[in-house]
């Protein structure tokens, strides 16, 4: 396995992780969660949409399977971090750092998903050129 393929997963392992646990805390933790939410300007009823939301996305990110779900994903968690981000700092609560972390390891693993995925491509591409070469000189 070469060094993008594991950086792409101990990225995408360290992004997972951070998500699990909001999502425990939407789930089992509900009453401090529903506090900090309307602390950053949120209604409560917000915990179980969002929950939901982030397991999906994160299940469609890890599986890596689909071609444009995929990005709708990505997209729903950049909005819920920038969105969060924006709260923190307009409540003076808190700083975000959370958020911002969990941003930049949210952008590399879109990044490199996208690198490897050319990568893979490129290299079908490669070998279907080559099995159709290969092919072409049998039939003659």
């Amino acid at each position: 396995m070469d060094s993008k393929k594991i950086a792409y997963y101990i990225i995408l392992g360290l992004f997972s992780t951070v998500i699990f646990i909001s999502i425990w805390n939407y789930l089992f933790n509900y009453e401090a969660t529903v506090a900090q939410l309307e602390i950053l300007g949120y209604p409560g009823h917000l915990i179980h949409p969002l929950a939901l939301a982030q397991i999906v996305g994160i299940v469609i990110i890890i599986t890596n399977k689909g071609g444009w779900i995929i990005n709708w994903a990505y997209a729903g968690f950049f909005y819920n971090l920038v969105f969060a981000i924006i709260a923190h700092h307009s409540t003076n609560h808190g700083n975000g750092a959370a958020a911002v972390i969990c941003l930049i390891l949210l952008f590399t693993s879109y990044v490199l998903n996208k690198q490897l995925k050319n990568e893979r491509e490129s290299n079908t591409s490669i070998s279907n050129q080559t099995k159709n070469a290969h092919m072409s000189l049998h039939r003659e």
